[in-house]
């Protein structure tokens, strides 16, 4: 009956919250992590990009550093 499958379906309707809750957690952590690993990449990059500026810019007030 009805009044039977009730608490049956209480039970099912916790346990899936529970594992929605989880997955949440899940997500949340999953977004921090990629997050972080591309603020390192950025950083990377921009350390990068700023090497070789500082080269150019060498180059550039030494016209001669190339010639033989």
């Amino acid at each position: 009956s009805l009044h039977d499958a009730l608490p049956i379906l209480a039970d099912q309707i916790k346990k899936i919250n529970n594992r929605i809750d989880f997955l949440e957690l899940q997500i949340k952590s999953t977004e921090s992590n990629l997050k972080s690993e591309i603020h390192k990449s950025e950083g990377l990059i921009l350390d990068e990009v700023e090497r070789i500026h500082n080269i150019l810019n060498r180059h550039m007030a030494d016209p001669k550093a190339h010639s033989a």
